[in-house]
Order: C-alpha cells, then sequence, then structure tokens
C-alpha cells in the first residue's frame, strides 16, 4: 500500500480549522502535519465471501474495516467502490452514492446491483442481460472532510479490494423511462425485444426519470386512427398495456380544436379517431393521475 503524505500550507489550515470548531478552547489542539501518514487501512474479508449472492433491492451486503491511522483521533469519510474481477482483470465502478463515517457498512444491494448494471454498460432495461453469478470486488476509499464539507488534500487512502466469488445482479438501471405507441398506425407490431428496433420511432419519452410523466410528437398517419401504450416490450400478454380502459376494445373519441383530454387505466382499451387527417400528434401521459392529452399540431 502506498503511503500518503500530508503538505502545503492548505491542508494544515484546513486541519487547523476542523479541530479548532470543536476543541478552541484548548492550547493543544491537535494538527496533522506534514510527517502524519494514513496507513493500517484493511477491509476484512466477509464472511459471507465465498457464498452465492442474488442481489434484490432489500438485501444488503455488509463491509467492515479499520480506520487509517492519521496519528490522531478524527472523523474519517467513507467511500465504497464496487467492480467486477473479469478473468483476473479488475474492472472498477463509479463510487456508490451513499457515503459512511463508522468502520462498517450495510450496503445495499439495490446500491451495488445499479452500479453493476452500470459496469456492464446496459443504458436501458431493454438493454439488459442477466450476466449470471459472478466475482464483485470491493474496496473502501477514506479521506478526512472539513466541517465545509472540503475534502483535506493528501488524506485520501485506498484499502485493500475484497472479493464476492459469487454474486449476481438485476436489472437496475437509472434511466428515463418510455411509452410504446402500439396500433394501426405502428402496424400492431407486438411489444417485444425482438421487435425494438421497428418500435424506435413509436415511442414517447418520460420527462424526468421516475416522473411517470411522458410526453412526445409522434408523425401519425392519415385515416381511422386507432392505438394504446405499452410500459415495456413484454408482448400482448405481459400485462404492461395502457389504454382507454380494461377490456380489449376500441373506444371512439373525436378532437375539439384539435385536442382530445381524457383518461387512462391499466388495460387493452384503445382510442380510435375516425377520418384522422394525419399529422403531429403531441402527445403527454400522467401514469400518476391517470390523464391523457393529445394534441395535433398545425
Amino acid at each position: 500500500m502506498k503511503t500518503k503524505y500530508f503538505k502545503s500550507s492548505v491542508l494544515f489550515a484546513a486541519i487547523a480549522m476542523l479541530f479548532a470548531a470543536c476543541d478552541s478552547d484548548r492550547d493543544d489542539n491537535p494538527i496533522l502535519g506534514p510527517n502524519h501518514t494514513a496507513s493500517e487501512f484493511v477491509v476484512n474479508t466477509s464472511a459471507v465471501a465465498d457464498q452465492y449472492i442474488q442481489l434484490t433491492p432489500d438485501n444488503t451486503v455488509k463491509l467492515t474495516w479499520t480506520q487509517p491511522n492519521y496519528g490522531v483521533n478524527t472523523v474519517v469519510h467513507y467511500k465504497v467502490q464496487v467492480g467486477l474481477n473479469e478473468n483476473g482483470t479488475e474492472k472498477w465502478g463509479d463510487f456508490l452514492e451513499t457515503g459512511f463515517t463508522s468502520c462498517n457498512a450495510n450496503i445495499s444491494g439495490e446500491e451495488i446491483a445499479k452500479a453493476i448494471c452500470k459496469l456492464d454498460g446496459f443504458a436501458t432495461e431493454d438493454d439488459y442481460v442477466d450476466m449470471g453469478f459472478r466475482e464483485v470486488i470491493m474496496r473502501v476509499v477514506a479521506k478526512i472532510v472539513t466541517t465545509s464539507s472540503i475534502d483535506v488534500e493528501g488524506t485520501e487512502i485506498s484499502s485493500n479490494t475484497v472479493s464476492f466469488k459469487h454474486m449476481a445482479a438485476y436489472c437496475n438501471i437509472p434511466s428515463k423511462g418510455c411509452l410504446y405507441v402500439i396500433g394501426n398506425c405502428s402496424g400492431w407490431k407486438e411489444p417485444t425485444k425482438t421487435n425494438a428496433a421497428d418500435l424506435e420511432n413509436w415511442k414517447i419519452m418520460e420527462t424526468e426519470i421516475g416522473s411517470k410523466i411522458y410526453h412526445g410528437v409522434v408523425e401519425m398517419p392519415e385515416g381511422d386512427l386507432t392505438f394504446r401504450f405499452y410500459t415495456k416490450l413484454t408482448g400482448w400478454d405481459g400485462g404492461d398495456s395502457y389504454g382507454f380502459q380494461v377490456a380489449d376494445e376500441a373506444t371512439d373519441v373525436e378532437l375539439t380544436n384539435n385536442v382530445y383530454t381524457g383518461s387512462g387505466m391499466t388495460g387493452k382499451g384503445s382510442w380510435a379517431f375516425a377520418n384522422f387527417p394525419g399529422g403531429q400528434f403531441d402527445i403527454t401521459v400522467d401514469l400518476n393521475k391517470n390523464t391523457v392529452k393529445f394534441e395535433l399540431l398545425p
């Protein structure tokens, strides 16, 4: 492990500020000088390192470690980094969002799975492939942070690497969701992954990740128009259909001043516009309020 040395007047001032707020009435406030080193930082091998671990949104993985020896008592901030061991080559991802100030952590399976999915390069749920059980590695990075949340230069130090021999992620990809417009306009293509390329131009996107409000402009053909929405490409009977009603029946509706507003629900009922003039259809679907707005743009 490489030894880290504290240096520069910036470091000296930052550490002085850190301790002055806690113990300003002392004449011998502890100060880290350039000869102090951070050392003795070891993450312990997990008791479940060799077990098969299927990550879920609800389970956790526990890590414990020793505190780096900075030479004085101080609060240390820790971040956990997740990686993969691929045939002897370590591949590291980003640090997990949750940080810690104690020498142990119950790390959420949700955060670990998200990190693994990002390492695998999955951008959307449609890209996801179950990679099975693999060797997942972790390490912890420690550093001192001032009371103003400023990193103290030279105090960062990485731990050893620990391994979980058999760990499996699940699909946890933070991205904007989409609704697929499925109907005679899109040739009634079945909403499956094999038809994803054909349906690429027949979807509207979530306005923000997790908002459940979808908006987009779709070029609709002239003639009788019938459609509903699918939240995922899971087939006709995957339970992800959203329409006018539950029953698999089309309901005639009309534009008023080129606008239609109404309600929606989980189901296979379609909206039907007779003699649609064709053109750009501005579509907004709010799954929070179960409302829809369709507007034919001039």
